[in-house]
């Protein structure tokens, strides 16, 4: 039995009515401070599509193999499948843009260079976070075998990519790429996997955000 991510943990809580009220709170002064920042800002600093020439303007933001569009009048977010249609996500997905959106300058964008998630700021916290069973988990989704591993990536929106044996790399959103890699057994060590972000991460999301939107990502490969 998969034990449950931290995401998941979110959602029983608030179908359970345990921390409904301090999370819709949370995400109402989000969406108040959303307001308070430029849509083309947004658009630009979180490579999201402000479409604002027909109709209600909104900024459409990709994520995964799905989207949400946060509508500017009046303001609200919304998930294109109902499986995302959660407070929780919504939460995720309004602190990504308003990251994005802080870190004006040369340091917003993707530099193409992986480091372990320990070298993010904040990094010890995911680190210590993955250690075990979101590692076994991985573990378990490549040792499925390689058509296995690659129809499960490919449904969320996986790319494969040339690091370790087998790798792929998942845009949570735009500018916020994961790669989930892994090496085979051989004569000296045993099977490995890891999970790499780009060096602009903590630019893009606080480390708790990455933590949540990456085990949810990895539980729900290893369900299908």
């Amino acid at each position: 039995m998969i034990a449950p991510d931290e995401y998941s943990v979110w959602i029983t809580r608030e179908k359970m009515g345990q921390n409904a009220g301090a999370v819709e709170e949370f995400y109402e002064n989000l969406l108040r401070k959303i307001q308070r920042i430029d849509p083309i800002t947004i658009a630009e600093t979180a490579d999201v599509h402000y479409k604002g020439g027909d109709g209600i303007p909104r900024i459409v933001i990709p994520f995964l193999a799905s989207w949400f569009t946060l509508d500017l009048l009046p303001y609200r977010l919304r998930a294109e499948h109902s499986e995302f249609d959660t407070l929780a996500m919504k939460v995720l997905v309004l602190q990504h843009l308003i990251t994005a959106s802080e870190n004006l300058g040369s340091a917003v964008r993707v530099m193409n260079q992986w480091i372990d998630p320990r070298s993010l700021q904040f990094g010890a916290i995911l680190g210590a976070h993955f250690a075990k069973s979101t590692m076994e988990m991985l573990d378990n989704i490549f040792s499925s075998g390689k058509d296995s591993a690659v129809a499960k990536a490919l449904k969320w929106g996986g790319r494969p990519n040339e690091l370790g044996d087998i790798g792929f790399t998942f845009y949570l959103f735009p500018r916020l790429p994961v790669a989930l890699i892994h090496w085979n057994k051989d004569e000296e060590f045993p099977p490995y996997s890891k999970i790499l972000y780009d060096v602009s991460a903590s630019n893009y999301m606080p480390t708790h955000g990455l933590t949540a939107l990456t085990d949810y990502l990895i539980h729900r490969l290893a369900e299908d």
